[in-house]
């Protein structure tokens, strides 16, 4: 895979370790010189069995090449181990045809060994399909790069319910913290400003916002016109998406634009909505509504949570949050609620 193929801040696959196992010197140093040509790999050669037992196996290492000779004891055990210690291993054998390949053919059907090469051994054949093994392997290190890039922009849970049940429609409910963020006056600026000044403004007000989220282990579930969804994770998920809206708030002022921001958190529904045409993960569920109202009522640069919220983020704060029972809209009783208003040193 070419390095441009990479998503963005992914890094690259380390070279792939390639170790050796033969206890013939002219043999050990023919494969040696000729695997050594192969680009993209690190090589290491053990001159007997038993050293490769006892030799930790390098954190790369993605192929185990032995080469069997019929003066040595049979290697099932030591491949039984190291397959189990990493199944990802690709273990080759190098086996005389006749009795020894048919000894351990059933080593291959079983999958404690994945290729079998009869000797005599051509080291151009033997090379070519390394070459094409650590293609492959470099290709899903890749995957799994990309893969961990991705949980920058999703919970890992919702991640994972979204690889595991693509169909659109399909739910689940899970404990979460849902934050809401809007801009305060947002017709004012855009009638003081012609739209694309306002769009540029807006752009990077919410960019700055999703980038403090993703750096408290939060997901960006979509931006809601001037502000953002936001959940969070975990058992410490109140106290990081409280963190996260402090940060928010200690952000530059851009043209006196000022931010409310509503916090709740419990059980919501997570999945895909939408068509197979077009899909995309969303969130509902009260508590989503709830969020969105205290946002609705939060003042500029105020954060106004639930009671709850505030007493299990365990925040240290400077100034006692303001108490107040609310009644807010949709819903039949008063919630408890928290107005914090962050001091200058309580901002990170």
């Amino acid at each position: 895979m070419k390095p441009s193929a990479a998503m963005p801040n992914t890094p690259l696959p380390q070279n792939i370790g390639i170790l050796i196992a033969d206890s013939g010197v002219y043999t050990r140093s023919l494969l040696v010189e000729r695997i050594a040509r192969i680009a993209g790999c690190t090589l290491h050669a053990h001159e007997t069995l038993d050293s490769l037992a006892t030799a930790p196996l390098p954190s790369a290492t993605g192929i185990v090449l032995l080469n069997h000779h019929t003066t040595n004891a049979p290697p099932s055990a030591l491949l039984d181990r190291l397959k189990q210690e990493r199944p990802s291993l690709h273990l080759i054998v190098i086996v005389s045809p006749g009795v020894q390949k048919k000894a351990f053919e059933p080593l291959r059907q079983s999958g404690k060994v994945d290729a079998l090469i009869e000797k005599p051994i051509d080291p151009d054949a033997l090379a070519k399909h390394i070459e094409e093994e650590l293609h492959r392997q470099r290709d899903s290190r890749q995957l799994n790069a990309e893969h961990l890039d991705l949980l920058r922009f999703f919970p890992t849970g919702g991640l994972r319910r979204i690889f595991k049940q693509p169909e659109p429609g399909r739910a689940e409910l899970f404990d979460m913290t849902v934050m809401f963020t809007d801009i305060r006056n947002s017709s004012r600026h855009i009638e003081q400003s012609s739209a694309q000044d306002y769009f540029a403004r807006l752009n990077r007000t919410l960019g700055e916002q999703a980038r403090l989220i993703r750096m408290h282990d939060g997901m960006v579930v979509k931006t809601t016109g001037d502000g953002l969804l936001a959940v969070f994770e975990g058992a410490a998920r109140c106290h990081l998406a409280l963190k996260c809206a402090h940060a928010i708030q200690a952000l530059p002022r851009i043209d006196e634009v000022e931010v409310g921001i509503g916090i709740s958190d419990g059980l919501i529904l997570t999945g895909l909505l939408g068509t197979y045409e077009h899909v995309h993960f969303d969130v509902v569920g009260a508590h989503v509504h709830l969020a969105a109202r205290l946002c609705a009522l939060a003042q500029g640069r105020e954060i106004l949570a639930t009671q709850e919220v505030a007493n299990r983020a365990r925040f240290d704060f400077l100034a006692a949050p303001v108490a107040e029972t609310i009644s807010v809209r949709g819903f039949k009783t008063p919630v408890a609620c928290a107005h914090i208003h962050p001091k200058k040193k309580e901002l990170p």
